[in-house]
């Protein structure tokens, strides 16, 4: 942060005197910390509303352990460096909430552990000096992988089963899906046989289903393209770093060794105020790699690399449950490895979080691809991300409808978050799920003009893992939604339980069976009775075939046609191709259906590779921020 900004007296440093400092700094004048720093801390705390420790700490100005260390001496008490041996019976969710855990007195000296912020400090150094035997001291990192270590099999219980001991069927682990997948191949194989028009009777069945469940999802995409055409809100008003709330970013990761510093500069490139960020890096257990990297790659002072207790399933969403216990912030947002979120995105969650009713608890920023000039492949992502989070999503959000999340972006109400339980460990787009069942409960999800860049997968390996995981795991969402139909109904009201049926349901059912309509139609239209129907039941199927078809197209080619043109993608002779791509999207869908039935909790991890050019020259500014800032600081100490 430039300190011109924060000192009205024309750039002039003036250093109060120690008297007027924070008493949770004061003390480090005697450690040998200079003054300078000392005042600085104590005038960018006034301007943030937060302890004067936690700036200088989350800005580099000094290490945690030393000064933790420091407070230790200071209050006459143990500093606990790496280990320490905490009590029986142990509650690790109590403990890291605050930061607060009773020490096993038979091997240790003292009878608490703490590692205390801000006005924890300030109580702490109210009551005097203690006596050496009552507490100790340690960093907040510190503290954090002792109470994970000690708690480590209910914190690896809890990340997998939490919700499935809440409410079996919530859950895309409950026995009872088992059904789910056998009934779901019959009816596929029944669909295709009648497509195939093994008989009359199938077919004209099959086609009758297929065409009730295509004009469900036609019309949804109709009305959410209609609704995104209507103006944008007005901008909610600007916070000042004061009213900013306590940020969780929680960013698991797997294998991306490829992308962690770019990742580290993506955070260093956020505007939003250095001690109100708490970041949280979820590794795997195994991933020397990964970890290697992040280390390498030196993380700023508010990140905090975690490692997932080992167990099973190994997907996104149980790491995110191992984390969603540490978070301290009022808002949590979501980002993946190979994120490239605006600069301004927390800012703007967090004002429009501010001026929304206590039903919005998640907010969903627009994600967009930014190598669609790299392929095929990536052109139709492009395409599809544009279609899906700059139009209908928005025109679902708008319409108070429930909307699929997406993978990364979405920023949360913690309390709601942690009210309905986080995230379904078994379920493989645990965004999908987790945005029907905030619907479930009442809850709204809105948009934030504010977006993330990813890079599309280039390869078809690659491609088809990842887009058959999303199939599988809309799939598993819809066979939960489907388990307590009624209740869905009943708690998020007719309209938009209907809403999410005929959407989830067309996601699945497009790919799975759409190219096959399609042919089934064409043919019954040279060469069969589509246009002259026999009988006043096939006139009506007719009908609903070529209504279908119409307007089926319309839902398809308008929302593509709009969001390319609103993220500024232009129109390419690869749109040629796009009999072939949807051919691609109906092989995922098939490949998604046979692994849903043989190994449903398999998640297929996408590589990611950096990003080329704006990556490139964004980490470059990002690594040097903290080069500028140390160099305007000394210019600012320097001024006489």
């Amino acid at each position: 942060m430039v300190l011109e900004s924060l000192y009205p007296s024309g750039g002039r440093f003036e250093p109060a005197g120690r008297a007027d400092w924070p008493p949770e700094i004061a003390f480090l004048a005697a450690a040998g910390i200079e003054t300078e720093k000392l005042a600085h801390a104590a005038r960018l705390a006034e301007a943030q509303g937060v302890g004067a420790d936690e700036i200088l700490i989350a800005e580099g100005l000094i290490e945690e352990t030393f000064y933790y260390a420091a407070l230790a001496r200071r209050l006459n008490c143990p500093y606990v460096e790496r280990a320490a041996a905490l009590a029986p019976g142990f509650d690790y969710r109590a403990a890291l909430r605050a930061s607060v855990a009773r020490a096993d007195a038979a091997q240790e000296g003292f009878d608490w552990l703490m590692a205390p912020r801000g006005p924890q400090i300030r109580a702490l150094l109210a009551l005097g000096a203690g006596d050496g035997r009552r507490i100790a001291i340690c960093a907040p990192k510190v503290f954090s992988a002792l109470a994970r270590a000690k708690g480590r099999r209910a914190l690896s219980d809890d990340a997998s089963y939490a919700l499935s001991r809440a409410d079996s069927r919530l859950s895309a682990n409950a026995p009872q899906l088992c059904w789910s997948n056998i009934v779901s191949v019959l009816l596929s194989v029944t669909v295709l046989a009648g497509l195939a028009a093994l008989s009359p009777a199938l077919s004209t069945a099959a086609s009758l289903a297929l065409s009730l469940v295509f004009l469900g999802g036609v019309y949804i995409r109709l009305c959410a393209l209609r609704a995104s055409a209507e103006p944008r809100r007005p901008s909610p008003p600007k916070l000042s770093d004061r009213d900013l709330p306590t940020y969780t970013i929680i960013a698991p990761m797997h294998r991306e060794a490829a992308v962690a510093a770019q990742f580290l500069d993506a955070l260093r490139a956020l505007d939003y105020p250095a001690a109100k960020l708490d970041v949280k890096i979820v590794l795997e257990h195994d991933d020397r790699e990964t970890a290697a990297a992040l280390r390498a790659a030196a993380p700023p002072p508010f990140v905090e690399i975690i490692v997932a207790p080992p167990g099973w399933p190994r997907t996104k969403p149980r790491a995110l449950n191992a984390a969603l216990p540490l978070a301290r912030g009022r808002l949590l947002a979501i980002f993946d490895a190979e994120d490239r979120p605006d600069s301004g995105q927390l800012r703007r969650a967090a004002e429009a979080f501010a001026v929304a009713g206590p039903r919005v608890a998640c907010l969903q920023a627009r994600l967009a691809i930014d190598n669609g000039d790299k392929g095929w492949l990536a052109y139709f992502f492009a395409i599809g991300y544009a279609a899906l989070f700059d139009v209908i999503n928005p025109g679902l959000a708008a319409l108070r409808l429930p909307l699929p999340l997406g993978g990364t972006s979405n920023h949360f109400r913690i309390d709601i978050l942690r009210r309905i339980i986080g995230w379904d460990a078994w379920n493989v787009t645990e965004d999908a799920d987790l945005g029907l069942r905030l619907a479930r409960f009442g809850y709204n999800v809105g948009m934030i003009d504010a977006a993330t860049r990813e890079d599309a997968p280039l390869e078809l390996g690659n491609w088809m893992g990842q887009r058959t995981r999303w199939t599988k795991g809309w799939m598993q969402t819809l066979a939960v939604f489907l388990r307590t139909p009624r209740r869905q109904f009943r708690n998020a009201g007719a309209v938009p339980a209907l809403s999410a049926l005929c959407l989830m349901s067309s996601l699945i059912a497009g790919p799975l069976f759409g190219p096959l309509y399609g042919v089934r139609l064409a043919i019954d239209m040279i060469w069969g009775d589509l246009l002259s129907p026999p009988s006043p039941a096939r006139l009506a199927l007719s009908s609903v075939s070529l209504g279908i078809a119409l307007f089926g197209t319309l839902a398809f080619i308008l929302p593509a046609a709009l969001g390319m043109r609103r993220r500024g993608l232009k129109p390419s002779p690869l749109l040629l191709l796009a009999p072939a791509y949807f051919i691609l999207l109906s092989v995922a869908a098939w490949l998604a259906l046979w692994e849903w039935t043989l190994k449903p909790f398999v998640w297929n991890k996408t590589d990611h590779v950096p990003h080329e050019a704006e990556a490139d020259q964004a980490g470059a500014e990002a690594r040097n921020l903290p080069a500028k800032a140390s160099a305007i600081k000394a210019r600012a100490l320097s001024t006489p």
